[in-house]
């Protein structure tokens, strides 16, 4: 994989910063969870597209470096999201330019189904941990994604797949699953029934405050709560794997934190 413009294959799965976005929602929790886990020190955010998560991480304390492989993606993130302890570099996430041993934080959210080669990402990921760092990651679960496949993932993970995977690298790996509120899947029916009637893809073209506004009046004709207002603690992980939407994985070389994911996301 090599630095490639915002037209690469995978551009069709970047998230956008927007809060009528549930997507959005979800990958924002997962940074919050990440955030908890290391209040200080070195991170690494692979694949961070826009910026907002390894801004998200950057406000902490944390020394924060956001790869990812587009760089006009990249300058984006650059002007949006400037902190004087952030940083961003276009690199292959199996090469990411950093000195071995010196991350404390890694998080790669909806990154590693993207790879041809997976195992030689998490090899990179091991490499450059120190001792006593962690990396978290998040990846489709292949048990509940099913029906037609996703043109953009290489490779979709079940728990037991995303382990092995993980445990020829790193002696301490843990799972958990997370779940979506039903309300999401409520208000994405809703979304889909609306998109119908837009047989000329007008709504691409309106300007995203008037589509958060609509998304807003389909949330208030399901009866459902408004994405703008949904909480990040909505989107929990447990020990649950099997039926999750998405599996996370932390791993390091040396023992985990006890408890996780026993921890709480802030509203």
């Amino acid at each position: 994989m090599t630095p490639v413009p915002s037209r690469g294959r995978d551009m069709g799965e970047r998230v956008c910063p927007e809060p009528h976005n549930t997507l959005y929602l979800e990958h924002l929790s997962a940074y919050e969870l990440a955030a908890q886990l290391v209040p200080d020190g070195i991170a690494v955010d692979v694949g961070c597209g826009h910026g907002y998560g390894a801004a998200h991480l950057a406000q902490g304390g944390r020394r924060v470096l956001g790869v990812d492989v587009a760089h006009d993606i990249l300058a984006v993130a650059a002007r949006r999201y400037a902190h004087p302890s952030l940083a961003y570099a276009c690199t292959d996430a199996r090469h990411l330019g950093v000195r071995g041993g010196s991350v404390d934080l890694l998080t790669a959210f909806q990154v590693v189904e993207h790879l041809a080669d997976a195992d030689g990402f998490i090899c990179e990921v091991a490499r450059v941990l120190r001792p006593s760092g962690v990396a978290l990651l998040a990846t489709p679960n292949a048990l509940t994604h099913v029906g037609i496949p996703n043109p953009y993932h290489h490779r979709e993970f079940t728990p037991d797949d995303l382990t092995a995977l993980l445990a020829r690298h790193f002696g301490h790996v843990r799972l958990a699953g997370q779940r979506r509120p039903a309300e999401v899947y409520e208000l994405e029916a809703g979304c889909r029934a609306v998109r119908q009637w837009d047989v000329l893809g007008l709504r691409r073209r309106l300007p995203r405050a008037l589509v958060g506004w609509i998304v807003w009046a389909i949330a208030r004709w399901k009866r459902v709560t408004p994405p703008q207002r949904v909480p990040l603690s909505a989107f929990p992980l447990s020990t649950r794997t099997a039926d999750a939407y998405n599996l996370f994985a932390l791993c390091g070389h040396s023992p985990l934190p006890p408890g996780w994911p026993a921890q709480a996301v802030s509203p």
